[in-house]
């Protein structure tokens, strides 16, 4: 029962923040996304993405990785590049991968977010802290929880420089709190963990139906550029494969509780299918609690 509650938790916080179980993850590199826009992927123990903006009149940071440690190496990256200020900080969600690192910026005194994602740092990011330190990655004996001090509902608009960023919440998705980042002039939309690429997603805090309204929502948007949350830099397609994806869990599952299949029976016959289909992700050790979440979702929408 002990090793069965441990093997839970490692493959949980496996998929929450990108650890590879065999080794951790090569070190981070950072990749020009555009003019003016870079994005650090990878890293040591976690692979969710930061990206970072240059404008004439400062930079702004979008996600902070999971530690001061990781947070520091992007800010050396950044002054590779410029010696200007900081200014705004934006978390798109409120988990550790993206947001442990805040206090690192803080002296840029603007750290936003959906205001989510303040309420559920304030409430409880202790714990999600506590459940971070239990696997030892490097430097997490020293975060401390920085909630963002600005915070919207529905969306905001910043302008520094010559650039316009949009933040747009579109509902409840990856997360009770995910900001959808927009750059009309860039045809860029920066997604948080509403998108993967190529990865299984994390989905303990995920409203599934929602998900993929958010996803289409994207669509709608006039983007070329898709920075996710983890992965590799894309495209439209990288929006279009995660909707395709969470459909797919749906409908498979939505089957088997049309035939009074349990969860064990349910798990049983979509991870097969699943695992198939997408044999070329990352973290295909996730489709099985991506089943139950779904199983759980849509068995109380039926009873409801």
């Amino acid at each position: 029962m002990f090793k069965t509650k441990i093997l839970t938790i490692i493959i949980v916080l496996t998929l929450l923040i990108g650890i590879e179980t065999s080794s951790f993850a090569e070190k981070s590199k950072t990749v020009k996304v555009l003019k003016n826009v870079y994005t650090i992927i990878d890293g040591d123990g976690v692979d969710s993405n930061t990206t970072f903006i240059i404008t004439t009149e400062g930079v702004i940071v979008i996600d902070t990785r999971p530690t001061p440690t990781e947070a520091r190496k992007v800010l050396e990256e950044i002054r590779k590049l410029t010696e200007l200020p900081i200014v705004y900080t934006i978390n798109t969600h409120y988990h550790g991968g993206h947001t442990f690192g805040n206090q690192v910026f803080k002296n840029s005194k603007t750290i936003i977010a959906h205001k989510n994602v303040r309420d559920t740092l304030i409430k409880s990011g202790q714990d999600h802290l506590s459940l971070f330190k239990t696997f030892g990655l490097p430097g997490m004996d020293e975060v401390e929880i920085t909630p963002p001090n600005i915070v919207y509902e529905k969306e905001m608009e910043i302008w520094l420089g010559e650039y316009r960023l949009q933040l747009l919440y579109h509902g409840k998705g990856h997360t009770n709190g995910d900001t959808i980042i927009f750059i009309d002039q860039l045809r860029t939309v920066i997604t948080g963990d509403l998108v993967f690429n190529k990865t299984i997603p994390y989905m303990a805090d995920a409203y599934i139906e929602e998900w993929i309204e958010s996803l289409k929502y994207i669509q709608f948007l006039k983007n070329e550029t898709v920075i996710p949350g983890h992965g590799q830099i894309g495209g439209r397609p990288t929006v279009i494969a995660m909707k395709h994806y969470l459909l797919d869990l749906k409908d498979n599952v939505l089957q088997q509780l049309k035939d009074k299949k349990s969860l064990e029976e349910t798990q049983n016959a979509v991870e097969p299918i699943l695992r198939k289909k997408y044999k070329d992700w990352k973290q295909l050790d996730g489709i099985k609690g991506n089943i139950e979440r779904a199983w759980l979702e849509y068995s109380a929408k039926e009873k409801a």
